[in-house]
């Protein structure tokens, strides 16, 4: 069997994937749609669809194994603040270095 379903927090991971509510609804297997409606991060909308529109809409797969956060944070090649690093600051009473000289 399966379900939809519709988020209602920020966003969530559906079937180890980020997914958010402007997204629209979801159709998914009943065990992926169960732990998000038991988790608070999704309603079963699905009498809100008739049975030939079920029947219609794919349900989505199920990933394998779910993607550790860890792999997605190091899939992100944005250079985040925290990984710049930090420049020496001017030295006390010396004026600081403009990036670009102006005429007069």
């Amino acid at each position: 069997m399966s379900k939809i379903v519709m988020l209602t927090v920020a966003a969530a991971y559906v079937n180890g994937v980020m997914r958010h509510p402007h997204e629209g609804p979801r159709h998914l297997e009943d065990s992926e749609a169960d732990r998000l409606i038991n988790g608070k991060e999704a309603v079963d909308v699905t009498s809100d669809f008739t049975a030939e529109q079920r029947e219609t809409m794919p349900v989505e797969p199920t990933a394998a194994e779910p993607v550790p956060a860890a792999v997605l944070l190091a899939a992100d090649a944005t250079d985040h603040q925290a990984n710049v690093p930090a420049t020496e600051p001017a030295a006390a009473g010396e004026a600081p270095k403009s990036k670009k000289e102006t005429s007069k």
